[in-house]
């Protein structure tokens, strides 16, 4: 019987512990400030953040796509639509995510999906127009 209060009165000082240095922020690291984005950026709910990543994703990828697409049909340039597509769809959500201290995963998704899209579409297109889709030896 003894041993039981024993046992719960540690536990229960071990629970006071832990809520004490969960509230205690450790010293010589200031609070976090924000700034006027990242407030605004925070005001939004999360509902509203989600529809602002889809947009946003969905936008670039469509973006990397037509880099893909439209500069790789140029023999000079075409790498180089390759290589910004590439540092576009690798960097600026990461950029975005750091800049405004708020996850993009969805955001990251939706350009994934963008760029999908864009590629099939551009696929079907030229299933329609009749363009080999392989080139044949001579």
């Amino acid at each position: 019987m003894e041993s039981n209060k024993q046992n719960s009165t540690k536990t229960e000082e071990i629970k006071e512990e832990i809520k004490t240095v969960q509230n205690q922020t450790p010293e010589g690291v200031p609070p976090e400030e924000f700034d006027d984005l990242q407030r605004k950026v925070h005001s939004y709910s999360d509902q509203q953040w989600i529809l602002f990543q889809r947009i946003g994703g969905g936008v670039l990828g469509l973006l990397c796509g037509y880099l893909l697409t439209y500069f790789g049909n140029f023999e000079s340039i075409g790498m180089y639509g390759t290589i910004a597509a590439v540092l576009i769809a690798l960097f600026v959500p990461g950029m975005v995510e750091k800049r405004v201290k708020r996850s993009v995963q969805k955001g990251r998704f939706a350009l994934m999906i963008g760029l999908g899209i864009w590629l099939l579409a551009y696929l079907g297109i030229m299933l329609i127009q009749g363009v080999p889709l392989t080139v044949t030896g001579a």
